[in-house]
């Protein structure tokens, strides 16, 4: 086999591009119970800013970033016994498939969402509030089981693969919606918004199956597998040999707003319990029902019904060199396995939104109207539904200055957070940590498990607080 130089800024700049092609992000959860939040109507359309006039900063009235990952730096770099005061990817036959194997989960997921305001303006009093919001809303998904890896490792000595369900999927739109608090009585107030979306960019890769078998010197394989992909001045690069898809190149040139357009609908409720329980909310929504419509998809599916001969993965070193051949080696390794051809260019695709359920329960100490303590549920569906407990302490100090501390377990984990709020009149700033379980490198790379949600924006808020 011939020997791959691996650098140690080549991997950094890998094992990177594995988190971002990678939760759904989506307004703090850490704010959920907080009335000095403007935002907080982007969880609850039933909940509404505490005076009349809200004015976002463009792109600064909120920005979100969410990001998670099953594995870190540590499941793919060790320590080289050959090389002593170096360091070793997986790949490398100083690693036994066991030691590798061992560290790692049953499936390696990675996950990254973007949410940015580009404008909210609303207006209300006690009795309503509107709103009209517009912003851009990213989320990548990426599952690779096990098995994979397992075959990534394996030598021409060891048996037969069947490795099953590799997902990746990229979406990209624009959102504009309009909502509605409006309060029914002294106890009760609901909410809605309704949705228009236009879809910019997507791409769904689903590996259903992938059958590996040993030969003399090689392996034969043979994939089933499909790419559906609608993205506005992409170039579909081929092979010349076989005709399967080589690439995606993005011409910013040939980009065209693209005609992809959807719909969704939020729905939410609070409850104040104070004729049964002084000091008790409780409030639920649902958002994100909803779903986009693609148009122009690029279909590519892979040729089943023969096995291709594959040569199997080289091994992969890390040295300290400026020459590198690594990525190029690893995605044509890739595209020799996975061979994608177009069958369709021009299809229709309608893709539902992650819709997300919360439910929470928030009691204010009646002898300290500063303090209160919350617990929020949240199940969000998709394609690896995600599910979350979170405890919350909120004090108030003053009428302009809130801090929220939460812990949080979810199904990546326990985690704790905390959001930092100044609303005097006039003024909004918040920033927020809702998530942060992550240990770097000195080339901030995850060295394990991680996970971050980090938000901040900058409002103005004009009028009197609404009682």
């Amino acid at each position: 086999m011939k020997k791959i130089i691996f650098s140690k800024k080549s991997f950094a700049l890998f094992s990177m591009l594995l988190m971002i092609s990678v939760s759904y992000a989506q307004t703090t959860s850490s704010a959920y119970f907080l009335e000095g939040f403007t935002k907080r109507y982007q969880l609850n359309p039933a909940f509404a800013p505490e005076r009349g006039t809200l004015i976002s900063i463009p792109v600064l009235g909120n920005l979100q970033i969410d990001a998670q990952s099953s594995v870190g730096l540590s499941n793919f770099l060790y320590d080289s016994k050959s090389y002593p005061g170096k360091l070793t990817t997986f790949m490398s036959p100083d690693i036994s498939r066991d030691e590798f194997l061992d560290n790692l989960p049953s499936a390696a997921r990675f996950n990254l969402g973007l949410d940015m305001d580009i404008l909210s303006l609303g207006f209300g009093s006690t009795r309503g509030y509107t709103i009209f919001n517009m912003k851009i809303r990213n989320n990548e998904t990426l599952s690779v089981p096990k098995e994979l890896f397992d075959f990534m490792k394996a030598s021409l000595s060891q048996g037969n693969y069947m490795i099953e369900d590799i997902n990746l999927r990229s979406i990209t739109y624009m959102e504009s919606s309009l909502s509605h608090s409006h309060r029914i009585n002294d106890n009760l107030r609901i909410g809605a918004a309704l949705k228009f979306i236009e879809g910019l960019a997507y791409a769904d890769l689903n590996i259903d199956q992938i059958d590996a078998q040993l030969s003399e010197d090689s392996w034969k394989v043979r994939t089933n597998g499909r790419l559906r992909a609608s993205i506005s001045g992409a170039e579909y690069k081929y092979d010349s040999e076989n005709n399967s898809l080589d690439g995606i190149d993005f011409d910013e040139d040939n980009f065209d707003i693209p005609l992809n357009f959807g719909f969704a609908i939020d729905l939410g409720a609070e409850y104040d319990m104070k004729d049964f329980v002084e000091g008790l909310k409780l409030s639920a929504a649902i958002t994100d029902i909803g779903f986009v419509k693609w148009n122009n998809t690029g279909v590519f599916e892979t040729d089943n019904s023969d096995y291709v001969e594959f040569k199997g993965f080289e091994g992969y070193d890390v040295y300290d060199s400026d020459k590198d051949g690594t990525f190029d080696s690893l995605e044509e390794d890739f595209k020799d396995m996975i061979r994608l051809y177009q069958t369709k260019s021009d299809g229709e695709e309608s893709i539902g939104l992650n819709a997300t359920f919360r439910a929470g329960a928030e009691y204010t100490l009646p002898m300290a109207k500063w303090l209160s303590v919350g617990e929020l549920f949240t199940v969000r569906t998709g394609v690896w539904p995600y599910v979350e407990s979170l405890t919350s302490v909120t004090m108030s100090p003053s009428g302009w200055f809130d801090f929220t501390g939460s812990m949080g377990f979810s199904s990546y984990g326990s985690s704790l957070g905390m959001l930092l709020n100044f609303h005097p009149a006039g003024f909004n700033f918040f920033f927020a940590v809702d998530r942060l379980s992550v240990r770097l490198n000195p080339q901030f790379v995850p060295v394990n498990n991680f996970g971050v949600n980090v938000s901040l924006g900058m409002n103005l808020v004009i009028g009197k607080k609404q009682s």
